[in-house]
């Protein structure tokens, strides 16, 4: 059984969404730990490209526990592959020390993959990680952050 995570997003032009994401933890054993140094690689990055961009859409967040969890710095990584076309979420949740925890993954085929793939999941998705940042031709990226940021 999967735990999901319901993202409810209010896009740019006022559409809301809402996105399934897949509890992480199952994958690897925990929650995969993300240095701050990855945070500071990747506002650079977006300042770097026209292709990365950040918006403040991130509107509500509902854990696999019904609990509301909207009130924390959530960052949704939305990353589209240019010649694969496929996409991968990551739903980050930072900590106070600025580094972060990889909460939950989607869509439901990239988590399905990985949950079949369990032994490969945590390499594989550390390396499409660092991959964002040092491919930037290859992807086109979204950062989802929480609209009540200003």
């Amino acid at each position: 059984m999967m735990n999901i995570w319901r993202v409810f997003l209010k896009l740019s032009d006022g559409e809301d969404k809402e996105l399934e994401l897949f509890d992480a933890k199952g994958y690897f054993g925990g929650y995969l730990k993300i240095k701050r140094s990855y945070f500071n690689a990747l506002v650079k990055t977006i300042k770097m490209t026209k292709k990365y961009h950040t918006q403040k859409t991130i509107e509500k967040v509902v854990g696999p526990d019904d609990d509301d969890w909207t009130q924390n710095p959530w960052m949704l990584i939305i990353v589209k592959d240019n010649e694969k076309k496929n996409p991968f979420w990551f739903f980050i949740k930072r900590e106070k020390d600025l580094s972060g925890i990889l909460v939950a993954i989607g869509p439901k085929p990239f988590a399905e993959y990985n949950s079949n793939n369990s032994l490969d999941a945590k390499r594989e998705i550390k390396r499409l990680m660092n991959y964002i940042i040092v491919y930037l031709n290859k992807f086109n990226c979204v950062v989802m952050l929480p609209s009540f940021l200003h």
